[in-house]
């Protein structure tokens, strides 16, 4: 370790004593405090404040994008002429092959790249997406967290536990990350002895809120009845990025005798939805951006019980906008109203791209695919991926690769997946023209062909895989 890495070291959880206000950038702060007023605000005022967002970031389009700027000529669509968020059905919908094959037709012109963050995305077919954004988006995300956790009882200062896609390697593979102030678990080494530390951990420390996966949450929860612990006690359980299947929420909430709270989102930044203090329903927020349920026959899902796909509109990345993104993501229409009395529009569920299909670790350990969600540049020279795995504790991972891919790609890769999986997986990679899809025309993101632990089998109420 180098002189300035040690500094860093050295300063980090100093600088993260600092207030939320200082640490997470300038738009932490001004986020949390609209969100805070604007979720008591009349459904009349909060379709203003988002019709307003959306015109601001369509002339945004129109003037500085060049993907928006040749579409919205060919298909004579003004900006300033947009009266309600359904005069957006004017324009196509965008899927994520349009923006790998343009990528920098979508980039601003008028805001340089040392004020965009890079980032990717693995997407629900297994092909890589590359993504910007502002710099300082982060703290605009961290305030619509802080926002929806408010909801679970979190305060700003609240320690979590964290169980949720971090290797951690140190011996009792735990550790406290300043930067979340939370501690943090590893879940790629969840045995039985690993667990019943955790937990130990987790009660000494007494943390208020367990922040995880719904497959990670169940997985700690059977190996605490294995060794026949008793389970920390939480205020809420904060679990996202997954599905919910049926019986999992009650089975959680049975074993650890605390409310657990979902929320939807995704790396794209285009659509956010979150439950709340009294409901299951997703409230859909109008500040984050613009959501429609797209039916099959192309109409928009409005009435309840209807079902659809998510399509997305950004309001606020004007690095890289998206506008009418398809998420490949499905949602239910829920009712009107919740008790809570937010004037939110509501989802009665989404069903998306984080199905749990799990690899099975040497360890007995279950590692999801979420975990396996990379959020850097190793992949932008591989076309799709696919995870295949046989035997416990080795896992080939197939690559369709593009053109550029080098065996430096392959190191990096291999090298980024060590760092997820710590040292439970073996990891060995394939080479392949094409990547088959299922007889009914599905990707599988993750194949398991090999039975999973005892102990998960019985009445885990994980989604197994048919083999």
């Amino acid at each position: 370790m180098n002189v300035k890495q040690t500094l860093k070291s050295f300063l980090r959880p100093v600088y993260y004593r600092l207030p939320a206000s200082i640490c997470y950038g300038p738009l932490f702060s001004p986020t949390l405090k609209l969100l805070e007023e604007s979720q008591h605000w009349s459904e009349d005022r909060l379709i203003d404040y988002q019709l307003s967002k959306l015109r601001t970031i369509l002339r945004h389009c129109a003037a500085h994008v060049p993907y928006y700027r040749s579409l919205f000529k060919t298909v004579g669509f003004d900006p300033a002429k947009v009266r309600s968020t359904s005069d957006l059905k004017a324009l196509p919908l965008l899927d994520k092959d349009t923006i790998r094959d343009r990528l920098p037709e979508f980039l601003a012109e008028n805001i340089g790249s040392r004020r965009m963050l890079y980032f990717t995305t693995g997407g629900t077919m297994g092909k890589p997406l590359g993504l910007y954004n502002v710099r300082h988006a982060g703290g605009r995300e961290r305030a619509f967290n802080y926002v929806q956790w408010e909801r679970a009882g979190f305060k700003q200062g609240d320690r979590r536990a964290m169980l949720r896609g971090w290797a951690v390697k140190n011996p009792q593979h735990w550790t406290y990350d300043a930067s979340e102030r939370a501690f943090v678990f590893s879940n790629f080494h969840m045995t039985r002895d690993n667990v019943a530390n955790y937990a130990r951990v987790m009660k000494a420390k007494a943390l208020p809120f367990l922040h995880s996966y719904p497959s990670a949450v169940i997985d700690f929860a059977r190996h605490l009845q294995d060794v026949g612990m008793e389970p920390p006690r939480f205020r809420a359980i904060l679990a996202a990025s997954e599905n919910l299947y049926p019986g999992q929420r009650e089975f959680i909430e049975s074993f650890f005798g605390a409310r657990l709270f979902s929320w939807y989102g995704h790396t794209e930044t285009a659509i956010l939805a979150a439950e709340c203090e009294t409901s299951n329903y997703y409230h859909i927020f109008p500040e984050y951006g613009v959501a429609e349920v797209i039916k099959e026959d192309g109409s928009t899902a409005e009435r309840e019980g209807e079902a659809g796909e998510l399509v997305g509109t950004s309001l606020d990345n004007f690095a890289m906008p998206l506008i009418r993104y398809r998420t490949d993501d499905w949602a239910v229409v829920g009712p009107e109203k919740c008790a809570c009395g937010r004037n939110y529009k509501l989802l009665k569920d989404t069903k998306g791209r984080w199905r749990q299909e799990l690899l099975v670790g040497r360890l007995d350990n279950l590692i999801s695919n979420t975990a396996l969600n990379m959020h850097g540049d190793c992949f932008d020279n591989v076309h799709q991926l696919q995870f295949y795995q046989r035997e416990k504790g080795k896992v080939e991972l197939r690559i369709k690769r593009k053109p550029a891919y080098s065996e430096q790609d392959s190191k990096r890769i291999v090298a980024a997946l060590n760092e997820k999986m710590g040292d439970t997986m073996e990891i060995s990679l394939s080479f392949h023209d094409e990547i088959p899809l299922t007889p009914r025309g599905k990707f599988r993101f993750v194949i398991r062909e090999l039975e999973l632990p005892r102990s998960v089998k019985e009445g885990s109420h994980v989604e197994t895989l048919p083999r």
